[in-house]
């Protein structure tokens, strides 16, 4: 069985919007449908979960039945992290999936993922046990401890930016997780940095610069434009 779980806990102070990022609407669809869209569509996907922030369940709930997302089969609190989020998901599944059982993480907020992306983390996962999503770095890149002066540039081409999603053999990500715990190693941003955190290597499967991540206000005007022009482009080849 192959699960996604999708991350939509987040509240983020410095998103300057009325509602949750997840929750905005573009074209009359909430970002989080555009996502789930994605997912409902791939055809290694079996279930989806959902872990949610606390008062927007049934919003979420509502969404599915309105836009058909027939996979969604459980909406649960989500945590005040990313790796707490995961580790209930994981509670909930603990009993119906085992090893050889892939689990693919998601953020909700990531709406231009494809089923590509999917598909070689998915693989790589069945390869390796793990296919985390990441790309290469073009700028340049330096520490910078306050965001305002820089003292250390760093090889970007030994730099790589990791996304979701991120698909886990179930039986390891439990395990590891349940390993953060035992050891307080908790407040990862990601699964890919907790396993790091415990000293764990981390296998990467094919990113992309286009599965944009809506952090700011701006991001949802970039997210328009994207999706405009992939809708635009997908057009154009149906019509030739």
């Amino acid at each position: 069985m192959n699960t996604a779980l999708i991350l939509a806990g987040g509240l983020d102070p410095r998103f300057h919007m009325d509602i949750p990022k997840q929750f905005v609407n573009v074209n009359n669809k909430p970002v989080i449908i555009y996502t789930l869209e994605i997912f409902q569509n791939h055809p290694d996907i079996d279930e989806i979960i959902v872990t949610c922030l606390d008062g927007w369940q049934e919003m979420v709930r509502v969404y599915g039945k309105q836009f058909n997302i027939t996979k969604l089969k459980e909406i649960i609190p989500g945590g005040k992290d990313a790796q707490e989020s995961t580790y209930h998901g994981l509670q909930l599944l603990k009993d119906r999936m085992g090893a050889g059982d892939i689990v693919v993480v998601h953020d909700a907020i990531r709406p231009m993922v494809s089923e590509e992306l999917i598909t070689d983390s998915i693989k790589v996962c069945r390869k390796k046990g793990m296919g985390v999503a990441a790309t290469y770095i073009m700028d340049t890149i330096m520490h910078s401890p306050d965001g305002k002066e820089g003292y250390q540039s760093i090889n970007r081409y030994e730099i790589m930016k990791v996304q979701t999603p991120q698909a886990f053999d179930f039986a390891y990500i439990w395990e590891k997780h349940n390993e953060a715990v035992g050891k307080n190693c908790l407040g990862a941003w990601d699964n890919s940095s907790m396993l790091t955190n415990l000293g764990e290597k981390v296998s990467f499967s094919a990113g992309s610069d286009l599965n944009l991540k809506i952090n700011r206000t701006e991001d949802v005007e970039m997210f328009k434009a994207l999706y405009r022009m992939k809708h635009q482009e997908e057009n154009e080849r149906k019509e030739r």
